[in-house]
């Protein structure tokens, strides 16, 4: 039997984990991805794909200037009319400055591999290829435009850092009446 806050302990019972939360005994909820992953092994997702020229890189070069004014005007949004100023809004804006270099860095390195000549790389597909010299100043800069990671990595940690902080904000307000205004 259920009351407002109890939870008899015949219908229900939930084991504590380590981090404090609750969850329903049984087996742990890895041991079916375990298990998905033993009997369905993984195979190439070919995930990067180049785009037929030249209608592809336009539309993905386009995609970026959209994503850039997005960003921009997003953090102009923020700066002028900032919801809050917790932590979690912090971070979600280091997370949209890390994007919006790491784009930037990127739509430079794809417009610079499309005027670098073909000579100035070797290997076939775009896992084996490599870039030879004489390593020009555009060589230089589209060589370290390639670790776009250093940038990309560090927006999504922000990301994630400020989601949860947005959730643990949220779950540490009292509750309010559907329809009422915070």
């Amino acid at each position: 039997m259920v009351t407002q806050n109890h939870v008899d302990p015949q219908e229900f019972h939930s084991v504590r984990t380590g981090s404090g939360r609750c969850r329903r005994p049984g087996p742990h909820p890895a041991a079916g991805d375990l298990a998905a992953a033993i009997l369905f092994p993984a195979t190439p997702a070919l995930a990067v794909q180049s785009h037929g020229a030249p209608e592809g890189l336009y539309v993905h070069m386009l995609a970026h200037v959209l994503y850039f004014a997005a960003l921009l005007f997003l953090l102009r949004i923020l700066r002028k009319r900032p919801p809050g100023h917790s932590a979690a809004w912090r971070n979600f804006r280091l997370a949209l400055i890390f994007f919006l270099l790491w784009n930037t860095d990127t739509f430079i390195v794809h417009w610079l591999y499309s005027r670098l000549p073909d000579t100035a790389f070797t290997g076939q597909g775009l896992r084996d290829y490599q870039l030879v010299g004489p390593l020009t100043p555009a060589r230089w800069i589209y060589y370290l435009g390639r670790f776009d990671h250093l940038l990309c990595v560090p927006a999504m940690f922000f990301l994630v850092l400020s989601l949860r902080r947005f959730c643990r904000e949220t779950a540490s307000r009292p509750p309010t009446k559907p329809g009422t205004a915070p």
